[in-house]
């Protein structure tokens, strides 16, 4: 992303954006960011309904401390104001925190260089959608239910990065 897409994002949909900083309490304790988290309302991935969470992170050394929870709160409540779902795209690493927070598995995303695609693609899986953008496929597929060796077994046989989206229904 760049700088002038990401800044268009942020003016508008401003509420997508939240930052957790501290600051100094006179005692020596750190200021700073801490924490972020970004996302957008409008692109094709997302339809008119949905919120995208792109980007949530917590600075190395206060992982564990509730920060993350609260930067999720944070963009949940900010999403409500153009959706009524969060969907996130999540690695097998982060996969566990969107659980415990209420997200619920919906697609496997598959991205795959277009030269290095294999033929029986569609056939490897229940493929619900696909699109391309740069030379890259992003390959939706379903589930009827959800188990992360379905995700590894979908990105051993088509390579590249493969993800599960989850889904949150916001209360309104």
């Amino acid at each position: 992303m760049t700088a002038e897409t990401f800044r268009r994002q942020f003016e508008r949909c401003p509420e997508l954006f939240v930052l957790c900083e501290s600051t100094d309490d006179g005692q020596g304790t750190d200021s700073g960011l801490l924490g972020a988290a970004s996302g957008y309302a409008d692109g094709p991935e997302v339809d008119g309904d949905t919120v995208a969470l792109a980007a949530i992170g917590v600075r190395n050394g206060y992982e564990g401390n509730g920060i993350g929870r609260e930067l999720l709160a944070a963009f949940e409540a900010g999403a409500r104001e153009y959706g009524d779902i969060v969907g996130v795209a999540a690695a097998d690493n982060v996969e566990g925190f969107y659980l415990a927070c209420g997200y619920e598995p919906s697609l496997i995303l598959v991205q795959v260089l277009e030269a290095d695609l294999p033929v029986d693609y569609a056939s490897r899986g229940d493929l619900v959608d696909e699109r391309g953008a740069d030379g890259t496929r992003f390959l939706y597929y379903g589930f009827d239910e959800y188990q992360p060796s379905l995700r590894v077994e979908l990105q051993r046989g088509l390579g590249g990065t493969a993800n599960t989206i989850l889904r949150k229904q916001l209360d309104q």
